[in-house]
């Protein structure tokens, strides 16, 4: 009997969490990508900006059970049943899950979880724009990633990182340019705080992704999706059709070497790009070898439109993609993207659905499974042997194609020997494909990271290290032999194990372990081999620090840190350690208060007045003089020094000069007051038709943004009273019956509690 299923070769550190597990095994045959926990999200479609777009996801089981859909940082939520006898599909408001910037954390993720294992998938339905997508359960997610995209010559590739765990660091390695000022060669690290936070991250127009390398910090679980805005393929002057494509990324843990590519049946002109993640990577296509790819290389060719399906071959673990054609006329289909599951991740029993959607007019499966299993494959309970054929590449293997009407289905191998299947979708300009889950079989090797002899595995944050402390580093495996080149993330290398370093300056700094070992081959080949392990340390200080304190003159005396202060004191020293352990000396400075006089100036459009602040009604240039307490209870004097300006509407005629037109902004506004100067607001003369108002605080930040002509500022972030202080605004304004665009003017506005 033959086994799909290729054991991993766990070595003695990763022992210890096999056993740990084995009440609750995380894969099993037959179990393939079904779970009862889910993240995902759905990427930027070109296709929103000219037809409606529908999100959907839809679920499927061996039993009824009932199932959540959540946005946990929204607090949207809905219940649905999942009937193993019907499609169980349920649609997605675009608010809260559709993510459309890019490098720019958003609130976009879903958390699916069920009270019984279940099989998830998405769609992503435009007009006629349409692609579906198999969710990973969390249990499958890993922190590795290796991005597939296709070159795009008129949209962006794009990929977007979802997070499974609070507060996760991930690390970008980017093959091509992106938006947001990043390029090829680049790395970078980006933070979500919280679970189901979104990073999305689009090329350059055009551009391509692959090959772009993401880890996740501290080994937390992230799940990855990959595709294009909108693609042509294989390019735009080819066929003049592009469509949205997508699938989930597999982690590389799950990559394999052996993939048998089914044609679409639709196309001449099915692609094939394959990803590698080591060095040395020879690439065989029926039998001949095609490339030899570094680490993180694409190798893309066209399917002959004689073969039925192609047998492929790595000798190191890859990934690989199947790409449907541009529509160009001469029938159905359009672009889709294919992830193709490895041999070595053979399953035994799947439920799925058919799913009706608009334009599909013909559904049907693809099967494939190494000769002993043909006899024992059931699709719908009936016995389908009869219709296998030998894989021509390679004989050892069968395949089974079928067209199916839409409902529920399953498909069993009752031998458990395992199956890789695949449904496939077309109708006018319109397709989808997508592999029906995989056994999650863990097939590369491990190495664990130690930080000062703490496992970096579980470390939930990185390492806290003191500054000029000595830090010692060391990889574990009982994988022998191996060698391991440090980026100690400060400039410094070293090339051994353990190693060490001393760090003299404060900051983050990402830690990384280049593993390369030898190991044997398919054909009994010594083959060299390349791992990475990242983590982040934050360099402490064991600083010199001023505490001050201000307290008024009835509060003396006044005890800090077991002494008696009678007044003002300087150089008050004392030692302690920092809550990370660090040697601190503290200086203790008390300011005694006595009282404080703050003076504001401000101008006010005549045409407000009177105008009211602090319960003073002004009429004129004047000056107000306002008693308060502060908030040590000392005495305080407020004075406003006010001032008055004509503004007044200048009507705006044709032959009316530009600068003629007028936009006017107070200097000044009071939010905690709610009087008729609690929101910040600009005013403008005829002629103005736009007015874009952009808040930024001192460190440059944009804040709050408003249309100038109909809504105001009040004072908030996110519900929460700014801090007193200067602001600058900019507006970028268009004039009526001006054909030369937009102008801007900027200025700054103060803040008064």
């Amino acid at each position: 009997m033959y086994l799909c299923i290729m054991k991993p070769k766990y070595h003695i550190l990763s022992i210890i969490l096999v056993i740990s597990a084995l009440s609750t095994p995380r894969f099993a045959l037959g179990q393939s990508t079904m779970g009862t926990d889910f993240w995902l999200t759905f990427m930027d479609n070109i296709d929103t900006t000219m037809h409606s777009q529908a999100l959907s996801i839809f679920a499927t089981s061996h039993t009824p059970c009932s199932a959540t859909v959540s946005n946990p940082n929204t607090g949207w939520s809905q219940t649905f049943s999942v009937d193993p006898s019907m499609s169980n599909r349920l649609y997605i408001p675009l608010s809260q899950a559709y993510t459309t910037l890019s490098n720019a954390v958003t609130n976009t993720g879903l958390h699916v979880t069920s009270t019984d294992t279940i099989s998830l998938y998405s769609i992503t339905q435009g007009y006629p724009n349409l692609d579906y997508a198999n969710i990973l359960p969390t249990v499958v997610l890993g922190s590795n990633y290796i991005v597939q995209t296709f070159p795009s010559d008129r949209y962006s590739a794009e990929f977007a990182i979802v997070a499974a765990e609070d507060s996760v660091t991930v690390s970008i390695t980017l093959s091509g340019d992106i938006i947001g000022n990043y390029h090829a060669g680049q790395t970078y690290t980006m933070t979500l705080l919280h679970a189901g936070q979104v990073l999305q991250v689009r090329s350059m127009q055009p551009g391509d992704l692959s090959g772009t390398r993401i880890t996740a910090l501290n080994n937390k679980k992230i799940a990855v999706f990959n595709g294009d805005a909108c693609v042509y393929i294989p390019s735009y002057s080819d066929g003049p059709s592009c469509d949205h494509v997508v699938e989930q990324a597999t982690p590389i843990e799950c990559w394999g070497k052996k993939f048998i590519v089914p044609a679409s049946r639709l196309s001449l002109k099915d692609y094939v790009r394959i990803t590698a993640k080591n060095d040395n990577c020879a690439v065989s296509v029926n039998g001949s070898v095609v490339a030899t790819l570094a680490n993180s290389q694409t190798y893309q060719y066209r399917m002959s439109s004689t073969q039925t399906s192609d047998y492929i071959e790595t000798s190191q673990p890859a990934v690989v993609y199947q790409y449907f054609s541009s529509f160009n006329g001469a029938g159905a289909g359009d672009p889709a993207m294919t992830t193709i599951t490895p041999l070595e991740q053979c399953y035994s029993s799947i439920s799925f659905p058919v799913i009706a959607t608009s334009n599909i007019t013909s559904h049907w499966i693809n099967v494939i499974c190494h000769n002993d299993a043909v006899p024992y494959i059931y699709l719908d309970g009936v016995s389908v042997s009869a219709y296998f054929s030998p894989v021509a590449s390679n004989p050892q293997y069968s395949y089974f194609r079928r067209t199916l009407n839409q409902g529920s289905h399953t498909l069993v191998d009752n031998s458990s020997t395992g199956f890789v299947a695949f449904l496939f979708g077309s109708g006018n300009r319109v397709s989808y494909g997508y592999p029906l889950g995989f056994a999650g079989q863990l097939l590369q090797k491990e190495f664990e990271l130690f930080v000062n002899e703490n496992n970096a595995r579980f470390s939930l944050h990185g390492f806290d290290v003191c500054i000029k402390d000595t830090v010692s580093f060391r990889i574990g495996s009982d994988f022998n032999p191996f060698t391991v080149d440090w980026d100690f993330g400060d400039g410094a290398t070293a090339s051994s194990n353990p190693a060490s370093h001393v760090y003299t300056t404060l900051g983050d700094r990402l830690v990384c372990a280049y593993i390369s070992y030898t190991d044997t081959n398919e054909q009994g080949l010594a083959v060299q081999l390349h791992d990475t392990l990242c983590t982040t340390l934050h360099i402490r200080p064991d600083f010199h620090r001023v505490y001050y304190d201000t307290c008024v003159e009835n509060a003396l005396p006044k005890t800090f840190g077991g002494r008696i202060y009678y007044g003002d004191v300087v150089n008050d020293t004392f030692a302690n350690q920092t809550v990370y352990g660090c040697d601190s000396i503290n200086v203790y400075n008390l300011k005694v208060w006595y009282n404080d006089t703050l003076i504001y100036d401000t101008v006010v459009c005549d045409t407000l007045l009177p105008f009211l602040w602090r319960n003073v009604s002004f009429k004129d240039d004047s000056v107000a003089i306002v008693r308060k307490y502060n908030v040590h209870g000392a005495d305080s004097v407020a004075i406003l020094r006010f001032h008055t300006k004509t503004c007044r509407p200048i009507p705006i005629e044709p032959e009316t000069p530009v600068d003629s037109v007028a936009i006017w902004a107070p200097n000044v506004f009071t939010p905690s007051l709610q009087d008729a100067n609690s929101h910040f607001r600009i005013f403008c003369s005829p002629g103005i038709i736009e007015a874009e108002v952009s808040i930024y605080h001192r460190w440059g930040n944009r804040i709050a943004k408003f249309d100038g002509l109909t809504q105001t500022w009040d004072g908030t972030l996110n519900g929460v009273l700014c801090e007193q202080g200067t602001y600058v605004y900019r507006v970028v304004y268009r004039i009526d019956k001006i054909p030369n665009g937009k102008r801007t003017m900027a200025g700054t506005v103060t803040l008064l509690r």
